[in-house]
């Protein structure tokens, strides 16, 4: 697989979302979606879509651990799971994550795993942002 493979993604997905979708310069597409960035990227091995995101930032304290001790219950769900949370400590962000195989995605699949990570990370957002620990 490679960086036309990704292209190759990109474009089907752009003709779902009726927008043109293409890497920049660091192989990398990001797309502002309400609150969320949502980037896609191949992993360094070019045989896995990498999908990411920064869900909120968290503030300092008990909230906080709260959040994370719920984040952590959420990433011990059995698979398939639309993404894993990571704590990223730099930015105090509260982070989502998942990586497909390449060689099994398609346009149609990629759109609809791409719509379960983005809900997800959205509820995640809109119960933060509203004082709760988790949706």
């Amino acid at each position: 697989m490679s960086v036309d493979r990704f292209q190759e993604l990109l474009t089907e997905l752009g003709k779902i979302f009726h927008m043109p979708l293409h890497p920049d310069d660091l192989h990398a597409c990001s797309l502002q979606i309400g609150p969320l960035t949502l980037q896609l990227e191949l992993d360094p091995t070019q045989q896995e879509l990498l999908l990411f995101t920064k869900v909120i930032e968290l503030p300092p304290g008990k909230f906080r651990e709260n959040i994370l001790c719920e984040a952590l219950k959420q990433n011990n769900l059995p698979d398939p799971r639309p993404g894993i949370f990571g704590y990223l400590a730099k930015t105090n962000h509260l982070a989502l994550f998942q990586r497909y195989p390449l060689p099994l995605l398609t346009g149609d699949l990629l759109a609809n795993l791409f719509g379960a990570f983005y809900e997800l990370g959205s509820a995640w957002h809109h119960a933060i942002q509203n004082g709760q620990t988790r949706p």
